[in-house]
């Protein structure tokens, strides 16, 4: 069963899809495919902390949700899994102390993927995501449209030389 959350990104059984965008495609597209979502054995995985899943829509209840604080948990949840998507949230923190086990997660993803449609998400790349990302069979990368923020002036004085004259064009 392919499972589109949104028009370009389509995810397909037994492949490993990473998807680098702003957190409102995740959780819009997650949110909107929710029935679909409820038919179907999802796990999802977080590292220390969640962007996500406070966000996701409160009747969303057919989903396993499960925490890794190291990589090497990680490997154990991804060894476990019996799921028909699994949808991991990247932490870079889970790579602080072990940075050479990014190499070993792409490689669980990817045969993880053999059971399972796999989503790796991220708001950002990093080091370790680009690691992971060479055993993905599909990666997407949605960048956010730039937004201005306008600031106030700040009422201090820049500091320069005192009692500076502009010179007139003569």
């Amino acid at each position: 069963m392919e499972l589109e959350l949104q028009s370009p990104l389509t995810i397909v059984p037994n492949s490993f899809n990473v998807l680098v965008a702003p957190l409102e495609v995740l959780i819009d597209s997650l949110n909107y495919n929710m029935n679909e979502l409820q038919r179907l054995q999802v796990l999802y995985v977080s590292g220390n902390y969640s962007r996500i899943l406070d966000n996701l829509d409160r009747r969303f209840t057919e989903l396993d949700v499960r925490r890794a604080f190291t990589a090497h948990q990680l490997m154990t949840i991804l060894k476990e899994s019996y799921q028909t998507l699994i949808i991991f949230e990247h932490d870079p923190s889970l790579f602080e102390d072990a940075s050479e086990m990014a190499e070993y997660i792409g490689q669980a993803l990817k045969e993880s993927s053999n059971n399972s449609a796999v989503l790796l998400y991220s708001p950002w790349t990093d080091r370790h995501l680009e690691e992971i990302s060479k055993f993905a069979d599909r990666v997407f990368v949605f960048n956010e449209v730039h937004r201005y923020v306008y600031k106030r002036a700040s009422k201090k004085t820049k500091p320069g030389p005192r009692e500076q004259r502009t010179l007139e064009a003569f």
